[in-house]
């Protein structure tokens, strides 16, 4: 059997389709009943001529940082895809970041290990390379450096690839990919779907970096074959175009009808942003969101090679028909 941790977020609902329709034994993890309905809405919605399909996952409730109730889920199981995470750039979400992304892979690593899984495939991000940002075009070989400053997710994410990598010495097969920014769809008002509904609403302001990107589609064929091969302890990158933020937004805003964006975020804004949130925050009026890490992030120019997964994959959607594809499914 297989288990599937964040069964409900936009990886783990997309590979579960994926599975189900090829017929295999799955379970998966949920922390709310109304997360779990939108993807039974997903599965309709995706196929409808097989409505029965969602019923054949065995759902559990469990948060991967609740150990007695994740230990329940790994009774029986025999690979893992752990795609459970927090996403956020907030810098006043650190602490739960951690709590999700280290601590929770960490309990996921040692049942796979105590339960003797056969595999476990593990979602990290590009964002848990943190290599120098003089590297023009950072690769799988790449590493992480200490010394620069990194967003609080990046370091969750990070950390989270510790207790994977510490699982691969101690016994327990495992690989990682680290995709870019997912597109995908249905899932608008969370994960990276949400950008979509922003353009669609009128984005005005666009950051000055750089954006690596990959398909939906490609990130759950690639984990699938993974799981499938004779390769552990390895990791792969998944992105299939690296692009300027303003063409990806411009792009997306074309493909929903939208007007693109225009103005410019430009560091010395972001600064001067971050000053004032620092100031209201030390106030007590509000949370601090910004951090320089974050900032030097929006306007990060590295490139990312997805080229080690391409040769698995034979080739990556294209991005204007991975765009087309989603703002056919987008609710206007």
């Amino acid at each position: 059997m297989i288990l599937v941790t964040g069964g409900t977020g936009l990886v783990g609902a997309n590979l579960l389709l994926e599975c189900a329709k090829d017929k295999e034994k799955l379970r998966a993890l949920y922390r709310r009943v109304e997360q779990r309905e939108v993807v039974k809405l997903f599965f309709l919605q995706t196929e409808p001529n097989q409505p029965d399909l969602f019923d054949t996952i065995e759902w559990i409730k469990a948060d991967i940082t609740d150990l007695y109730a994740l230990e329940k889920a790994f009774i029986g199981i025999t690979k893992v895809y752990h795609c459970a995470a927090k996403v956020s750039f907030a810098a006043f979400h650190y602490a739960k970041l951690e709590k999700t992304n280290i601590e929770g892979t960490s309990n996921v690593v040692n049942l796979a290990l105590k339960y003797k899984v056969k595999k476990l495939v593990y979602v990290s991000s590009i964002a848990a390379i943190g290599t120098e940002t003089s590297v023009p075009l950072v690769k799988e070989d790449d590493s992480w450096n200490p010394n620069l400053d990194h967003t609080g997710y990046a370091h969750s994410k990070y950390g989270g690839e510790l207790e994977v990598w510490r699982a691969g010495q101690e016994g327990l097969p495992i690989v990682i990919v680290n995709p870019g920014l997912i597109l995908g769809g249905f899932f608008w008002a969370r994960s990276s779907s949400s950008i979509f509904s922003l353009v669609k609403n009128g984005l005005r302001f666009y950051p000055t970096g750089n954006t690596a990107v990959v398909a939906i589609d490609d990130v759950v064929k690639c984990m699938r074959i993974l799981m499938t091969k004779k390769i552990i302890n390895e990791r792969f990158i998944l992105v299939s175009e690296n692009l300027t933020t303003k063409a990806l937004l411009t792009q997306m805003a074309l493909a929903v009808g939208a007007k693109p964006p225009y103005l410019p975020l430009k560091k010395e804004l972001l600064n001067f942003a971050l000053w004032l949130e620092k100031i209201i925050g030390f106030l007590g009026l509000r949370k601090v969101f910004l951090s320089s890490a974050f900032i030097q992030t929006l306007n990060n120019s590295q490139s990312y090679s997805g080229e080690k997964a391409k040769l698995l994959l034979g080739s990556y959607t294209p991005l204007q028909s991975a765009l087309e594809k989603i703002a056919k499914e987008f609710q206007f």
